[in-house]
């Protein structure tokens, strides 16, 4: 049974879908979350000062924020993870290891069958080199 699952969430629609799905899992379980969201960019170099943040990090907290308002009231065991930069599937692979997560679940991007074959999703590439269950909802 899986007791610390990361849910990487993004702001889309399929993330927040993933999100509601580790709930329902964490509830059955009893177990708990790790929500995390990578600020994308340029390896994490600001670009624009916003009271000591940088735009990154002032985007990807607000994704947080609104995980953290979604969640609460649950009763659901969460840390909030705020990645900048890099590589995103790399960066999720390695939370799980850092976090002790035993499973990931995250949303699908919605690219269609060829497209995915030509072009390597985040969701594909964390499924193909995840040791630990991969659920994508899509």
């Amino acid at each position: 049974m899986l007791r610390r699952i990361l849910v990487p969430i993004d702001g889309t629609e399929s993330s927040w879908r993933a999100l509601e799905y580790g709930c329902e899992l964490v509830r059955l379980s009893g177990g708990s979350l790790v929500v995390m969201t990578v600020a994308k960019g340029h390896q994490a170099e600001p670009v624009l000062a916003v009271e000591g943040e940088s735009l990154f990090a002032h985007i990807g907290n607000e994704v947080l924020d609104s995980a953290n308002a979604m969640l609460a009231g649950k009763g659901i065991d969460c840390t909030y993870l705020l990645e900048n930069g890099g590589n995103v599937a790399a960066n999720i692979l390695q939370t799980v290891d850092n976090e002790g997560c035993d499973g990931i679940v995250l949303g699908s991007r919605g690219l269609g069958v060829l497209e995915g074959i030509l072009r390597s999703s985040v969701s594909k590439l964390v499924l193909e080199n995840a040791n630990v269950p991969v659920t994508i909802v899509e």
